[in-house]
């Protein structure tokens, strides 16, 4: 099974403590559902390493437009990992 891995670049959030509750909340449903496998923050709170399973990349893209966050996305990296071990 593919797994689809982003990495995101966080630019600056003027009110990053509303939103936060709502990435938070977000986060949850997604693992709640079973799509997002991982969530790593970067150092620095300079954006996250997300680890999908068992979507298509352009369903992982339309999750990651879902994110509170999103518009403050300065870049956004998307890589398609096998597993072959």
């Amino acid at each position: 099974m593919s797994k689809i891995i982003v990495s995101t670049v966080l630019g600056k959030v003027e009110n990053i403590q509303e939103v936060l509750p709502k990435e938070f909340a977000k986060v949850e449903a997604l693992k709640k559902e079973g799509v997002l496998e991982h969530l790593y923050i970067k150092d620095g709170s300079a954006g996250a390493v997300l680890v999908f399973n068992g979507l298509a990349l352009d369903e992982v893209k339309a999750r990651i437009a879902s994110f509170p966050l999103y518009p403050h996305f300065n870049q956004i990296d998307y890589a398609v990992a096998d597993q072959n071990f």
